[in-house]
């Protein structure tokens, strides 16, 4: 650490929150933990549950996510992607606070925050397309084959074609914070008395990751990274932001 970062830490300053000015505390909010605001009960124990539980979650939440992102990618992307390795790694996320909503439903309605940085192992293998190259470009395709991310297929006719069958790319570095509803719906007495888990998020979630293929991080392209951050937002939204809602079945409706 050079003097000037050391002068700089020295002549840091505490105050209490009210002396705080107003802007101050704008820009304090957001850091400050759910459970501060009126009627959001403190989860520690929780996280301690979550956090014995984990490995367990991540080996249960596998066959949830494929099922989820299944429809998904067959209506936006169709049937040429698919996971080759997906596991959530060892971190989990953190739950910042809960609030219960008191209803007239057959229904228990949480509110919570999570904040999540994870080391997620995610690959999905997508299916591309085929292209014509000369023999000056051999070279630069031997290159590519060897790469453990590309599944490559050459076909002699005429002319030299390359067949790209599969593409991988991995997920990694995945950051998550987001306002969510829960709904556990309807009530009813066979457990875990409930039928259904009714996702929705309150607000726009913030995203962030990196993204690799070839072997390198496409994340740095300029001005990529942010077009793929705005646009997961909005399609997460356009999917998921209340009232539109992420249904999980637990039971058959009709027991």
């Amino acid at each position: 650490m050079c003097i000037s970062e050391l002068a700089i830490l020295m002549d840091l300053i505490t105050r209490p929150i009210h002396e705080l000015d107003a802007c101050s505390l704008q820009d304090l909010m957001p850091e400050m933990p759910l459970w501060l605001k009126n009627l959001i009960m403190r989860v520690n124990w929780l996280n301690k549950v979550l956090s014995e539980m984990w490995p367990y979650l991540d080996e249960a939440a596998e066959d949830i996510i494929k099922g989820t992102a299944k429809p998904i990618f067959a209506e936006y992307i169709g049937k040429s992607i698919e996971f080759v390795s997906l596991s959530l790694g060892t971190l989990r996320p953190v739950i910042c606070g809960l609030k219960v909503y008191d209803t007239n439903e057959k229904e228990i309605v949480l509110e919570t925050a999570i904040r999540w940085a994870g080391n997620p192992n995610i690959v999905l293998l997508i299916k591309l397309f085929s292209t014509n190259y000369s023999s000056g470009q051999k070279s630069l395709i031997d290159e590519f084959i060897t790469n453990e991310f590309v599944v490559l297929s050459l076909y002699k006719l005429d002319h030299c074609v390359l067949k790209i069958d599969s593409l991988c790319f991995q997920l990694v570095d995945l950051q998550i914070h987001a306002a969510l509803r829960i709904s556990l719906k309807p009530l009813v007495p066979t457990f875990p008395c409930f039928t259904n888990v009714v996702v929705s998020l309150m607000e726009k979630p913030d995203v962030d990751f990196g993204m690799k293929i070839l072997g390198g991080d496409i994340m740095s392209v300029p001005g990529l990274y942010r077009y793929v951050q705005e646009t997961i937002k909005s399609q997460v939204a356009i999917l998921y932001h209340w009232p539109q809602t992420l249904e999980i079945p637990k039971l058959d409706a009709s027991t």
